[in-house]
């Protein structure tokens, strides 16, 4: 079994100096950069960034990094995504990624999507793929964190995404499951549980705190492997 558990180490937040055509308040535009710490077990492996820029109050900059450094391998993550908000869905959208990992698990990744997020393209280590969804959009994993946290924010409690991995498509489901006091290292915070469904083979807790603007601020990740 693998556990992981993430804790915010930094939120740094400066808000933009226009204010003309400004998306509604609760998206909290402004330049923001989430550190945690990566833990196997009890024991630190790395550390994960995440940078967001808005620009012309329409589209979010996300560039994020991490670093791992378990017993026997060391892996390296960085990618950057430009994600909008559509009128149309109702949701953040992912326009592009473009994804490096080296370490143990190398490999290469640039996407290009749709104006809706229904078709995407990609090219993994130079193999092209195409990918099609009707009824939900294709996002990325940073335009599903973006998606969660406004689905907070909005007081909904279940929620599902189409996240477009290296080289598959993933239907993800989740649920609000209750609300916690946490200890971190702004003290101890009120936080809402969301927990992740219909996947046994995996265990996914996430905590996101409303005093903290509805960042994350600590996730676990249990994951099965069958023999």
């Amino acid at each position: 079994m693998y556990r992981t558990i993430f804790f915010s180490a930094l939120m740094l937040c400066l808000s933009p100096l226009s204010v003309l055509a400004s998306p509604p308040a609760e998206w909290h535009q402004c330049v923001k950069t989430l550190t945690y710490d990566l833990y196997y077990g009890s024991h630190k492996i790395g550390f994960f960034e995440r940078k967001l820029s808005w620009e012309n109050n329409q589209t979010v900059d996300i560039r994020s990094r991490s670093r791992l450094s378990a017993i026997v391998a060391k892996t390296n993550f960085e990618q950057h995504t430009r994600v909008v908000w559509s009128d149309v869905q109702n949701s953040f959208l992912t326009q592009s990624f473009n994804r490096s990992i080296t370490g143990l698990l190398d490999g290469e990744t640039r996407a290009q999507f749709n104006q809706d997020g229904t078709h995407s393209e990609i090219v993994n280590d130079g193999e092209k793929m195409k990918f099609d969804s009707a009824d939900l959009p294709l996002l990325d994993v940073e335009a599903v964190a973006s998606q969660m946290r406004l689905n907070l924010i909005q007081g909904k409690k279940t929620f599902d995404f189409k996240m477009q991995e290296s080289d598959d498509v993933s239907h993800y489901y989740f649920r609000v499951a209750g609300e916690e006091k946490l200890n971190t290292n702004y003290g101890t915070v009120n936080t809402v549980r969301v927990e992740q469904i219909k996947k046994p083979d995996r265990q996914v807790h996430l905590w996101f705190s409303p005093d903290l603007d509805y960042q994350l601020v600590r996730g676990r990740t249990n994951v099965k492997f069958w023999t």
